[in-house]
């Protein structure tokens, strides 16, 4: 069972905690049915384990270090021993120590942590004649360690039920025990950088290695570059199943966030309504009833992700495209454009929910929000009021009020920020049932398509993806932490030579020049994540472990290879049209992959050319899915009439053969609202606006078919 970050640690800085939680907080619930380490534990130490009504048993346990002496207790306790345990049996890195152990658990009955069990391995516990500080001794000496010698145990577990076995690191000083405790795989180091404890309560992991599709390497680099990502394709082909298994990939699968066998921690999925116009579905809204805010699962998990900064934390927009991007994610847009890169390499943004939200003392201090966010108390109440009014009378500042003080600050100062390990990405199916999405949406996003041609054995590994495992990908594989590739350069963290240089600008060049006289044309905001992108194929590459490389997958850090990436995940997304406004700039696209080797995109251009069909009639886009092409529209302020099909020739010779000769003159089109009415023109492909205004308009004097 791995335990907390050198919380059984000798001859370091700082102050060992002494123990580990082994049960969820939220849930409290003992994972005994599990066939985990931690079961393991408590099973053996049930085996083990001894009387504790006796003056012989002292634990210091409490506020205070407070000791609790066998059957008198001690006043105010706000924890008890639950379970205690003596192993005559022990060792320490297969080495057996010729001494007695005394393990405990206790339960904690303070307001913050009710039912929170813990497992305490303290040098200051006894039982009779057998101290556990004695046995720390004759370990130092049969390891051959002295005394100021740092050195750390980290992992915890039972065999057969009376060995107690211990796995320890040995450092020559404390810089090198750190970076021995970083480079241990199954370490979940976040736990050190944010102050929070660990829970060592875990769901079994499915597979000790799992054989991920080598898109996730694509994936990765593109989330590394910039941590929005749009994956359309089909309904069914994977694309939701496909965020869960990174989220289950990258989840330390002993830890706080492995607290469910069917989701992980560093998961949330979001089901997008079409009825949503607003971002009050993502960031809240304060209710116009009792004017306390609405506090969202999207603000919860910003929190929680604030709590594991190491670890990519997933959003999954299902369904991105069922109502307007632009109308209910405006907000993250304009915030994710906001990434700045500090001194000390962390990524910020500016708040997504303001500060004003959370020091707004107009309607009444409501601190019911921090509580809301999953933020805990340190105070004992009953409920808000109670809370509140606690709060009032006291004359300390409110955010001494909760256990992580130093975030209540924080979003009093700087409102709700995006972490850093924060990734969105939105599931799109591209049909008549959706929306499309604007140049805006493309351009802030790396674009993807999922597409199932064939079927092969990889469907059988799917639910081997659905599960924790034990050598989960390192966060830093997946966390964007570069923003602007000048900034980058010039502080020299990446090398870009002057012939990389000049080809980057120059490919950034031809594109444009291919795309003259469209409104598709890249901007700047390209040129940066063409230069990020690059960056981050290299440092994925720099990063990768063993258990990695054994997928098999190289990645390819050619320049070329990322025009092609580019291409394919930025610039051809953008276009979409009829024959006129398209075919040109595709034919040119088309030459120039061509002549570079630029394979994928080459087959995504000439599918987009062949969707124009024989007579140029068509109607193309990068999704695979069939789009209908408007061939009437009215609008008027209060509605929009709008008449498709998927094939205008079709359509039209079905007409012909019903009505014949009439045809030509067979439609007039009249309103009472005035407006543009507008009409598609064939064989030319023109969108000719027609009339604008109520009178009845006869179809020959709109155009001749």
């Amino acid at each position: 069972m791995r335990i907390d970050d050198f919380s059984l640690a000798f001859n370091c800085s700082g102050c060992p905690s002494w123990g580990t939680a082994i049960v969820n907080q939220d849930t409290k619930k003992l994972h005994l049915i599990k066939k985990d380490v931690a079961s393991n534990i408590v099973i053996g130490m049930m085996h083990k384990c001894v009387t504790i009504n006796t003056h012989d048993f002292s634990l210091p346990i409490g506020k205070g270090s407070k000791i609790y002496y066998g059957n008198t207790g001690f006043d105010g306790a706000t924890s008890e021993p639950m379970l205690v345990s003596v192993f005559d049996k022990v060792f320490i890195n297969k080495v057996q120590i010729p001494a007695s152990f005394v393990l405990a658990i206790i339960r904690d009955r303070a307001e913050a942590h009710s039912g929170r069990l813990q497992i305490k391995y303290t040098p200051k516990l006894k039982y009779g004649n057998i101290s556990n500080e004695n046995f720390f001794k004759e370990a130092e000496k049969k390891l051959g360690i002295s005394s100021s010698t740092p050195w750390v145990i980290y992992d915890i577990d039972i065999a057969g039920q009376e060995e107690l076995h211990f796995t320890a690191l040995i450092g020559k000083d404390v810089q090198d025990l750190q970076n021995q405790m970083r480079n241990l795989p199954q370490i979940e180091d976040s736990n050190v950088a944010s102050g929070q404890s660990q829970s060592a309560s875990s769901v079994e992991p499915s597979l000790d290695n799992v054989e991920l599709d080598a898109r996730v390497y694509a994936y990765m680099a593109a989330i590394k570059t910039k941590p929005f990502l749009i994956l359309g394709g089909f309904s069914g082909t994977g694309k939701s199943l496909l965020v869960k298994s990174l989220a289950f990939s990258t989840c330390p699968c002993d830890g706080v966030l492995n607290t469910s066998e069917t989701s992980p921690g560093n998961y949330l999925l979001v089901s997008v309504k079409p009825n949503w116009h607003d971002a009050t579905d993502i960031t809240g809204f304060r209710s116009s009833v009792n004017r306390n805010y609405y506090v969202t699962d999207f603000m919860r998990f910003l929190v929680k992700a604030k709590h594991h900064p190491k670890v990519p934390s997933f959003v999954c927009l299902d369904e991105m495209n069922l109502a307007p991007v632009e109308e209910y994610f405006a907000d993250f847009l304009s915030v994710i454009e906001s990434r700045k890169r500090k001194k000390d390499g962390s990524v910020v943004t500016d708040a997504i929910v303001p500060a004003s939200v959370f020091n707004d003392s107009s309607y009444g201090d409501d601190f019911n929000i921090f509580l809301e966010l999953g933020l805990k108390p340190t105070i004992e109440v009953k409920d808000v009021t109670e809370f509140t009014a606690k709060i009032k009378k006291a004359e300390e500042d409110e955010s001494d009020f909760f256990e992580q003080s130093w975030l209540v600050d924080e979003l009093k100062r700087d409102g709700l920020t995006i972490p850093q390990n924060v990734i969105i990405i939105g599931t799109v199916n591209m049909d008549d049932t959706t929306n499309s999405f604007s140049r805006k949406v493309i351009d802030r996003a790396m674009t993807f398509e999922t597409i199932v041609e064939d079927f092969d054995q990889s469907y059988f590994k799917t639910d081997a993806m659905l599960g924790y495992v034990k050598n989960y990908r390192k966060g830093e594989l997946f966390i964007s932490d570069e923003v602007r590739a000048t900034e980058m350069l010039v502080n020299g963290r990446f090398e870009l030579s002057e012939e990389d240089k000049s080809k980057i600008i120059d490919f950034i060049n031809s594109i444009n020049s291919d795309l003259k006289g469209t409104p598709f044309k890249i901007s700047y905001r390209i040129l940066n994540e063409t230069i990020l992108l690059y960056r981050a194929k290299k440092k994925i590459a720099e990063l990768m472990g063993e258990e990695e490389k054994k997928d098999g997958v190289q990645i390819n850090t050619d320049l070329n290879s990322i025009f092609d990436n580019i291409l394919m995940q930025k610039v051809l997304p953008r276009i979409e049209g009829d024959y006129e406004k398209c075919d040109a700039c595709l034919v040119k696209l088309a030459a120039r992959a061509d002549k570079n080797n630029w394979n994928q995109s080459l087959e995504k251009i000439e599918f987009m050319i062949d969707r124009f069909g024989k007579d140029h009639s068509g109607f193309t886009s990068f999704w695979n899915e069939e789009k209908d092409m408007d061939v009437l529209k009215f609008e008027c302020p209060d509605y929009l009439i709008t008449v498709s099909t998927a094939s205008v020739n079709y359509a039209w010779d079905r007409f012909v053969r019903r009505v014949r000769s009439a045809a030509q003159t067979y439609c007039a089109y009249s309103s009472s609202r005035k407006g543009p009415l507008t009409l598609r023109d064939l064989p030319e492909g023109k969108d000719e606006l027609v009339a604008q205004n109520d009178e009845i308009v006869p179809c020959e004097e709109w155009l001749q078919w």
